[in-house]
């Protein structure tokens, strides 16, 4: 069986580059699995959880906007958010998800409500995967 090599970047830093067995991710058209020899395709990801199994293990992250790319079984993705439960700090996400809300309680721009909306997303996905993994 072919190998599936991942590599997740964000601006700041290269946050892993490894051999896995399946990535599940979330996108644009919704949750796309990735085993080793998927087509070649770009896609375009949300805020959301992704989940990386490797040897039985699966180790969960919050991700951001950004986008992958898979080809010949190199798998990158590009986000600006990439963070695993142990590095979420809960009080931090429900406090970014608290002032998004309130914020969209106010007129706002296009831009301002994009903006707004994407860190709501982005908490939303922290506090997931923070509690998921507490749950476990």
């Amino acid at each position: 069986m072919a190998d599936l090599n991942l590599k997740i970047v964000t601006p700041e830093e290269e946050v892993l580059n490894e051999v896995v067995d399946q990535v599940n991710v979330s996108t644009s058209e919704g949750e796309l699995g990735i085993l080793p020899n998927h087509a070649s395709l770009m896609a375009k990801l949300i805020p959301g959880e992704l989940r990386i199994k490797k040897g039985g293990k699966i180790t969960y992250f919050a991700t951001g906007s950004g986008f992958l790319q898979i080809e010949n079984n190199n798998l990158t993705i590009m986000t600006d958010l990439a963070a695993t439960s142990d590095e979420i700090d809960e009080k931090a996400a429900e406090a970014a998800k608290k002032r998004a809300e309130e914020t969209l309680e106010q007129k706002l721009g296009n831009e301002e409500y994009a903006e707004t909306m994407a860190a709501l997303e982005k908490a939303l996905a922290q506090l997931k995967v923070k509690r998921r993994r507490r749950s476990l």
